[in-house]
């Protein structure tokens, strides 16, 4: 018989990031910066990068970075964006979803255009920042 050892957790994270802006026109140009950055991920993605954690960045991904002009970010911070997420905007406002607990690679990207970010996971809280057991203690009564 053979006994499988590892890690493993089934359990996501749902993280919502929210980034609030000063203007549209920075929100948009976060917007398009995670979108160039997904796509680049998809690009350079491979099934066995997780193997060599410590692998240097590949010199396209590193020429494709510079050309966009990112100097800060790594090769775990672009891998983010191949894994499943998504991003919306609406006026000032760019929201990020995923179920990953890495997010360095989201922040710089809001950061990169200014945002004041707020992340929460939303198992405890809403988006309308009312705390999810609060609310499910009050339908119950709100006895204690």
């Amino acid at each position: 018989m053979r006994i499988w050892n590892g890690y493993g957790s089934e359990h996501s994270m749902d993280l919502v990031l929210i980034g609030r802006f000063q203007t549209v026109t920075g929100a948009k140009a976060a917007e398009e910066r995670m979108d160039a950055l997904k796509a680049l991920a998809e690009e350079a993605w491979s099934d066995d990068d997780w193997r060599s954690p410590d692998e240097r960045m590949p010199r396209e991904l590193g020429q494709a970075l510079a050309e966009m002009k990112i100097y800060d970010m790594g090769r775990n911070d672009v891998d983010i964006f191949a894994l499943d997420h998504s991003v919306t905007r609406i006026g000032e406002t760019v929201r990020v979803w995923t179920d990953e607990s890495d997010v360095q690679g989201f922040l710089k990207a809001l950061l990169h255009y200014g945002a004041k970010v707020e992340i929460f996971s939303r198992h405890e809280w809403d988006e309308d920042t009312s705390n999810r057991l609060e609310a499910s203690n009050r339908s119950d009564g709100g006895s204690d």
